[in-house]
């Protein structure tokens, strides 16, 4: 484990530390291409299609294989050596993403090796989310936990901004078109060539931590023989059960329980955002979708900015109020989205100019909501690791990707049913609606008795970490 950094040095003092820096950088290259990946797929797929749907078909393609493979994967980065797991999963995953490249230089209008494609992708970024949510704590001490937390959502925050604003629109936009042996290459298959090489360099970022920096501590549970079969990929029995423990584990401890859900709702939350993506620029703003980077640059500048600030504003508030002020505040800037609209046709009845204030007025609102998200996403990430010993680490990360990737797919589904049904204003309330829900039963969930009951569990907790015993029986 690393040394102990004093409270209050901050981001600086935690990427001075060689090893930390490395698993940074190869998450901020890793998640800028993912985001990258994910723009140039909604771009492309509006050029081809201009069809919302499909759009939410590619989402569900991203988040299927979670729900799939995402218990799996636990057992496995549990079991295994998580920088290992690491560095082959961005060389997969660049192998991966040059078969984006062949099948554009094949033909670029086909969708379904896309499909396939995304769904692979992701497929192997089920091992790579755990192994390296699980490294963390390896490379920091326990007061470092929170600041690297927050680091590492900053770095998931600015990727976005890095991936949709500067990265994808760039090469997309000032790389020509070349014919090369008789072959066109367009700028998406440039971009995606670009994406695999970066994967790559990701690999090489593990490969330079020194092994020995990723030895957990050895708190191991006593497995059976037929635990240890589950090294082997074709003993699935084991690998439900161990995630069935994993399941036990969370619903024992509420306060656990509850970050996950929380934090799951913040990933879907944002998935929807992304769906909508494309609707909210050309029938909110009437612009092209080409400008659907630009317009939600302000979010990402939010999501930022908070990061630096949320250690401060946590610890002022707790994490319980924390979340729940995000969620209402969340709420609150997106019913002002259509809102906005019908001020700006007013305004507009009267003979004023109100394209370019529309478009601040939208900017200012997605600021603030991407400020809110945080207020949800890094507490709940925090107390979900706070909360889990690390022997039980990686099934826990993996099998909250599960609950939030198969919660996602019916709520893309409906979202994209009201959305094809009824006008984009009243899918706007009914995801504020559901945002106000959310808080609602997070309020509710802290007063219940068992949560009271919740120290006397931790101290239990902390008597099975010396030892774990099997939880399922």
């Amino acid at each position: 484990m690393a040394s102990a950094t004093p409270r209050g040095e901050g981001f600086l003092t935690l990427l001075c530390k060689k090893n930390f820096l490395l698993l940074w950088l190869a998450q901020l290259v890793s998640m800028t291409v993912l985001n990258a990946s994910n723009y140039a797929l909604i771009i492309f797929i509006n050029q081809v299609t201009g069809s919302t749907t499909l759009i939410g078909l590619a989402i569900i393609f991203f988040s299927l294989p979670a729900v799939l493979f995402g218990a799996p994967a636990g057992v496995f980065v549990d079991r295994r050596n998580k920088r290992r797991v690491l560095f082959y999963s961005n060389c997969l995953r660049a192998i991966a993403t040059f078969g984006f490249v062949f099948s554009l230089l094949i033909n670029r209008t086909q969708l379904v090796p896309v499909y396939l494609l995304t769904f692979l992708v992701s497929g192997i970024g089920q091992f790579f989310s755990p192994a390296e949510g699980a490294s963390i704590p390896m490379l920091v001490s326990g007061d470092e936990l929170m600041p690297a937390l927050s680091l590492f959502q900053v770095t998931f925050m600015l990727s976005n901004a890095l991936g949709f604003l500067l990265f994808a629109p760039l090469i997309l936009s000032f790389v020509p078109t070349f014919t090369t042996g008789g072959v066109t290459v367009m700028p998406i298959a440039s971009l995606y060539f670009i994406m695999a090489v970066l994967y790559l360099v990701c690999a090489g970022l593990i490969a330079l931590i020194p092994a020995h920096t990723f030895v957990e501590p050895k708190k191991q549970p006593k497995t059976t023989t037929s635990e240890l079969t589950a090294e082997s990929l074709g003993v699935l029995e084991t690998v439900w059960y161990e995630m069935l423990q994993a399941w036990t584990f969370i619903r024992r401890r509420p306060m656990l329980f509850e970050s996950v859900i929380q934090l799951s709702f913040a990933g879907i939350l944002l998935l929807v955002i992304g769906e909508l993506a494309t609707p909210l620029v050309t029938r909110l703003l009437h612009l092209p979708a080409a400008s659907m980077a630009f317009v939600f640059s302000p979010a990402g500048i939010g999501l930022v900015l908070s990061s630096l600030v949320m250690p401060r504003v946590t610890k002022a508030l707790g994490k319980s109020r924390t979340i729940f002020f995000g969620a209402l505040a969340l709420a609150v800037m997106i019913v002002l989205l259509p809102l906005s609209t019908l001020l700006m046709q007013d305004l507009e009845g009267r003979g004023l100019p109100v394209e370019l204030l529309h478009v601040i007025l939208v900017g200012a609102i997605m600021f603030l909501a991407g400020s809110a998200i945080n207020f949800i996403n890094i507490p709940a990430n925090t107390s979900m690791q706070e909360q889990t010993p690390e022997w039980i680490k990686g099934r826990v990360l993996a099998l909250q990707l599960v609950i939030y990737n198969a919660g996602s797919i019916p709520v893309v589904l409906l979202i994209g049913g009201i959305s094809d049904r009824f006008q984009l204003p009243t899918v706007l309330y009914v995801l504020a609606l559901s945002i106000v829900v959310f808080a609602g039963w997070g309020l509710f969930y802290e007063r219940k008795p068992h949560r009271r009951a919740q120290e006397a569990e931790e101290e239990e907790s902390e008597q099975a970490e010396k030892q774990p015993e099997e939880i399922v029986g």
